[in-house]
């Protein structure tokens, strides 16, 4: 049932098998995207009773196995042929896990892989760099029973540890300063933390709630909790009204709170010591994480070593239409025209923006022209896209809006919030850009390539041979008026 080599456009699922949660997602994989197309969850309390027995919740591991069974039902009805099944701290650590896990291959017919600690924190690690390539810093996993703690860089992955830091590790009900002194000391024992500044990316849904709380406190414009960014005061300040709510006080602050409320005050203590023992300056929260690893280190060097934001966008393209050719020939056929733009944001960050707005700019052609602005400005921004901050989201969902429409979405707090007027204006600029190679080619890479764009002397200059001279039609004349004005330019066009 297990496969070790993952290929495009094939579907994959990854069982993780928690101290919480018995939870199974099946991505479908293109190139190195992966995007989640199921996601289901048990929660089944397997390290429920860890600190105090040794060994797994009977009960726990009843349902955890029906989940199982479950899950392995549904994989061979959907003719999955690719699937990793993983156990984590609670299997890992309980005298009874490696029992468990020959009931698991008995009952459900699934090989379970029992991960050691360093291998959890290096997993997580390969997932959160998988959605942050650019990431340096320390990734942090909080499970139910465990966290684990791992260096990132430029060099890829670095030291890892382990700490029986969970909620499940601490007795209920919460006591605040024994929660804090018990994480206090052993954190103290981190060979790498002390005092290290930089980024804390963090891992794990309770991590995630306390984002989600922080998303509604502070009525940040877009409610993604992929490189959600929360500076350190702002972190500490959330984690001292959280750490003092009584628990119908936290279900009544949203879904995520609700269904984690006996949790989330370990969880904000946990982060709280990680932050005063590392000096970290901001949380970055990350969607990606063990899971995410799993599949990443099953993937080729040729699938790795495409930018990972491209890569999701050609996926997402790939659902409506035949569009990765021209995504790409169409990316290098705007490039010209941005030559002597002043940077959104950074010449290479602006690049792999141009390549990924490209790749969807044929994406809203079967919606109806009426809506397809706003709908695919709202989709984009809410995409499952990696390696891409609140901002970035933001432009690219709007040169996206700005490849159909002239006007600015409207009523939208993430346009106007987060991004400067310079921003807007590139991002208009490149939907105008997107907009004139789109209309004038018909979304024919093959016709694209017979027109050029070059800049000359504050002129944009199209050019296109003679034999087809009949495609530029009054609109597209119009679509290259518009195209030179937004980046500020004079339009020619010339018969060669």
């Amino acid at each position: 049932m297990t496969a070790t080599n993952l290929l495009d456009t094939q579907e994959a699922a990854v069982i993780d098998v928690g101290s919480n949660s018995v939870r199974l997602v099946v991505y479908r994989i293109d190139g190195r995207a992966m995007t989640p197309i199921f996601n289901e969850k048990v929660m089944a309390g397997l390290g429920r009773d860890l600190s105090r027995t040794g060994k797994l919740s009977p009960v726990g591991a009843d349902v955890a196995i029906r989940a199982l069974r479950r899950f392995a039902t549904l994989l061979e009805a959907r003719k999955i042929q690719s699937t990793f099944a993983v156990g984590t701290a609670a299997v890992r650590e309980a005298a009874d896990g490696r029992d468990f896990a020959e009931r698991v291959a008995a009952e459900a017919g699934l090989s379970l892989r029992i991960l050691s600690g360093a291998d959890e924190a290096r997993l997580s690690a390969l997932g959160v760099m998988a959605g942050a390539p650019d990431a340096v810093g320390v990734v942090g996993d909080l499970g139910g029973a465990s966290l684990e703690l791992i260096e990132i860089g430029p060099k890829g992955v670095g030291r890892g540890e382990t700490f029986a830091l969970g909620p499940l590790a601490f007795s209920s009900p919460f006591d605040d300063e024994r929660v804090s002194a018990t994480a206090a000391k052993l954190l103290a024992e981190s060979r790498f933390l002390s005092e290290r500044g930089g980024d804390f990316y963090a891992v794990g849904g309770a991590w995630r709630a306390l984002g989600r709380i922080d998303i509604g406190q502070r009525r940040h414009p877009l409610g993604v909790l992929h490189h959600y960014e929360m500076p350190r005061v702002e972190a500490l300040r959330l984690i001292d009204v959280v750490r003092k709510l009584t628990k119908k006080s936290l279900e009544r602050l949203e879904d995520a709170a609700a269904k984690r409320a006996d949790t989330l005050p370990y969880a904000a203590v946990v982060l709280e010591q990680v932050l005063l023992a590392g000096r970290f300056d901001r949380v970055v929260l990350s969607a990606f994480g063990l899971r995410e690893g799993v599949l990443i280190e099953r993937m080729s060097a040729e699938a790795l070593s495409a930018d990972p934001l491209i890569a999701a966008a050609e996926a997402l393209a790939g659902r409506w239409s035949n569009a990765r050719a021209f995504g790409r020939m169409l990316e290098g056929w705007i490039a010209p025209m941005f030559a002597a733009q002043p940077p959104a944001f950074s010449k290479r960050r602006d690049a792999v923006l141009r390549g990924a707005a490209a790749r969807l700019a044929d994406v809203g052609g079967p919606l109806h022209p009426d809506q397809r602005a706003e709908i695919m400005f709202d989709m984009i921004l809410r995409a499952p896209l990696a390696a891409i901050s609140h901002a970035e989201r933001a432009f690219l969902a709007a040169s996206i809006h700005h490849r159909y429409t002239k006007g600015a979405p409207n009523s939208s707090e993430a346009y106007a919030r987060l991004l400067s007027e310079e921003q807007q204006s590139g991002a208009a600029a490149l939907g105008a850009a997107l907009r004139l190679g789109a209309d004038l080619s018909g979304r024919s890479e093959t016709l694209l390539s017979a027109f050029t764009v070059n800049l000359e002397d504050g002129m944009l200059s199209l050019r296109v041979k003679k034999k087809v001279a009949h495609l530029v039609t009054e609109t597209a004349q119009r679509r290259l008026d518009y195209a030179a004005a937004a980046l500020g330019l004079r339009a020619e066009f010339k018969v060669v």
